[in-house]
């Protein structure tokens, strides 16, 4: 193999290594909040209080921060000045 092949052939497997080791992007949200809350409501399910929010009512919330920090899929949301509140919400 000349050199330039090789050359060629080793960024090649080098674009492909480093293409795969990108994570996959996570969906969008609804809402994104800053901080907030969740209680248990049964059935592993929880609802949720949050402030600091951007976004939309839906039924998908992200929390950035605090004991409640993380990806909701919730069977109903509202946001109004910035402020949450979703109910039948699962753990994503």
């Amino acid at each position: 193999m000349r050199a330039s092949s090789l050359a060629v052939a080793l960024s090649a497997a080098a674009l492909v290594v480093s293409a795969s080791a990108v994570p996959a992007r996570a969906a969008v949200s609804d809402a994104v909040c800053f901080n907030g809350q969740r209680t248990a409501t049964g059935g592993g399910y929880y609802k949720v209080t949050a402030g600091g929010c951007d976004g939309h009512s839906g039924t998908t919330v992200t929390i950035r921060f605090g004991p409640a920090a993380g990806d909701y899929s919730c069977g109903w949301t509202f946001v109004w000045n910035s402020q949450l509140g979703a109910e039948n919400c699962t753990l994503v």
